[in-house]
């Protein structure tokens, strides 16, 4: 294994990854094909929607023998290229593979060779998990965790955070933070409480991802 430009790179199949992810031989959680070309057709991935786990991983394999794919997200959050084909067409060339690890989000991506056929998406919620905490004022307090990432995003990039009670409004947990994970107190009577995340750009609240799916736990 080498490294280019901050990507694993292994002989016969490139697997991209943030660095300090999981290693590239870590099995993906989802596999996607990115299937066809403009002469034969059947431009598309395939499935076009996957959902995973935060921290676990998506890997993409173009399954075409002529052409080149991307996966890019619509706002270049991330995205899986390559070096096969002509300039300003080039991609991950046919039998390669490109992996990421997810954070939460609900992901939107396409092919920049072919960005009119070739769209899909990452689905991956907020990972929740209460705790018992200790004893304050007589009262037991439990813990509510709350991991939207398996590490910091890249450089310029951070998370937004968002938190619901009950019945009531999403209100701000965590903005623009490149923190992975935090944690909410709480006392009293349980009520459900939910949780949703983005990535995006730190300077641009605009080029983000969607939010994901919503995650609730009762705490």
């Amino acid at each position: 294994m080498r490294f280019r430009h901050g990507v694993a790179v292994m002989a016969g199949a490139a697997l991209a990854l943030p660095m300090g992810a999981a290693g590239a031989g870590s099995q993906p959680a989802a596999k996607v094909n990115a299937e066809g070309n403009p002469f034969m057709g059947g431009l598309k991935f395939e499935p076009a929607k996957v959902s995973v786990k935060v921290g676990q991983i998506v890997r993409w394999t173009n399954t075409d023998t002529l052409v080149p794919h991307t996966a890019t997200e619509n706002h270049q959050l991330w995205d899986l290229t390559g070096t096969y084909g002509p300039p300003g067409f080039m991609g991950f060339g046919p039998g390669e593979s490109r992996q990421r690890v997810f954070e939460a989000g609900t992901q939107h991506y396409y092919c920049k060779v072919h960005p009119t056929q070739m769209h899909g998406v990452v689905a991956v919620p907020v990972k929740l998990a209460v705790k018992q905490g200790p004893v304050k004022n007589g009262h037991p307090t439990r813990i509510v965790v709350i991991r939207w990432a398996s590490a910091a995003p890249v450089k310029g990039e951070a998370f937004d955070v968002q938190l619901k009670r009950g019945s009531g409004k999403w209100k701000a947990f965590r903005s623009v933070t490149r923190d992975p994970s935090g944690k909410l107190s709480r006392q009293g009577s349980k009520i459900a409480i939910s949780v949703r995340a983005r990535l995006r750009k730190a300077s641009d609240a605009s080029a983000a991802t969607g939010w994901s799916p919503v995650a609730s736990v009762q705490a």
